[in-house]
């Protein structure tokens, strides 16, 4: 997605890039994510919204459920002052957007079935492997943009400190034809774990997430019994699903540096900053860079200023997401009584003032042209 959107951000100022990607093809993988209106402002500059709303569920708010009782906690609208939407979609959905509507640009060059082998300076330019099977091909360039991930090779190749386990497993399914959310997104805050569910594929289905300490067992199977004291038609949502699958959560070390080989190869997306998903922006800050590293490549004087400013503007941003996630992670998760606290806290607040929280967040603009 980083990729892909950092393409576009590109081609629409008339910028020729080369995307290289491992996989042979583009195809469905990974689960639901949730696009926040300062993604969808990113993504309504580089191709048909409409379309991409399609695709996915526009959410109003998010309600905040009592883990036992299933009694809603508090309800927080979700879509910006401006009316730009929130919404959740499959990650499939997401990336064929995108990639269709990379396909359609002159600029952009997709290369699948390629792995990233050496890069190293040549002169003043990069020279860097993409090896397939069929050979190693040479590409010459004056940037590479790496955007491969929280488990990121290029991050291994230079030597930089891996990502790091977070003590939480995330368990993530799909119901189909079973029972769904009762509308927009909902989550179960419980002690020690919490429960997201989100409608995806335009509505046909539901997008589930059990997060959980990564010590427990990792047999689906057990599953429904840690939650069977939980809310009955999370417990039905959760008895709907087909098969589970087990992602370990790890995030990229705050300190992680950007910019190397001499201003040549940037980080972006979750190789340069993954984090938990309690705040739901891993894939928005991916898109948020694009956008801005896009738009000081433009007008820099050169490389190193470019990437300069594009940093000193992105790492407090994401420093405060972080943070902001790390608030989720603790409030989240508070046991008995201190959560009858927290739910009272919530409860007595009004949506203007919930939504008020995260509108530094949420009401984030583009770089204008």
């Amino acid at each position: 997605m980083a990729g892909l959107t950092m393409a576009l951000e590109l081609a629409r100022r008339d910028r020729p890039c080369i995307v290289v990607e491992r996989a042979p093809r583009l195809e469905e993988v990974g689960a639901g994510l949730q696009l926040s209106p300062n993604a969808l402002r990113v993504l309504a500059r580089l191709g048909d919204l409409n379309d991409l709303k399609a695709r996915g569920t526009v959410a109003e708010t998010v309600t905040l459920h009592a883990a036992r009782t299933g009694r809603p906690i508090a309800s927080v609208p979700v879509s910006s002052a401006d009316g730009t939407p929130y919404l959740s979609i499959h990650r499939a959905d997401l990336q064929s957007w995108l990639a269709r509507t990379a396909a359609a640009s002159s600029r952009i060059d997709l290369r699948l079935g390629r792995d990233i082998g050496v890069v190293a300076r040549d002169g003043g330019d990069l020279r860097v492997e993409a090896i397939s099977p069929d050979g190693t091909e040479i590409l010459q360039t004056t940037l590479v943009i790496a955007a491969d991930g929280v488990n990121s090779p290029t991050a291994q190749r230079l030597g930089l400190e891996g990502p790091a386990a977070t003590g939480a497993l995330a368990w993530r399914g799909r119901v189909t034809g079973g029972p769904m959310p009762a509308g927009g997104i909902e989550a179960w805050l419980g002690p020690r774990r919490h429960a997201v569910a989100y409608p995806i594929a335009g509505g046909r289905e539901t997008n589930l997430v059990l997060i959980e300490p990564a010590s427990g067992s990792v047999d689906p199977a057990d599953l429904p019994a840690r939650f069977s004291k939980w809310d009955r038609r999370l417990g039905a949502m959760i008895a709907a699903v087909g098969a589970f699958t087990a992602w370990p959560l790890k995030a990229v070390p705050g300190a992680r540096p950007w910019r190397h080989l001499g201003d040549r190869l940037i980080l972006i997306g979750d190789a340069a900053h993954a984090m938990l998903p309690y705040a739901a922006q891993g894939a928005a800050m991916a898109i948020e860079d694009a956008a801005v590293l896009a738009n000081h490549l433009d007008r820099a004087a050169d490389l190193s200023n470019a990437l300069r400013a594009y940093e000193t503007e992105r790492r407090p941003r994401i420093d405060k997401v972080r943070s902001r996630v790390g608030f989720h992670r603790f409030v989240y998760h508070l046991p008995f009584p201190l959560s009858l606290g927290r739910n009272a806290v919530l409860a007595s607040r009004s949506a203007a003032s919930l939504a008020g929280d995260l509108a530094w967040l949420y009401d984030w603009r583009p770089p204008k042209d």
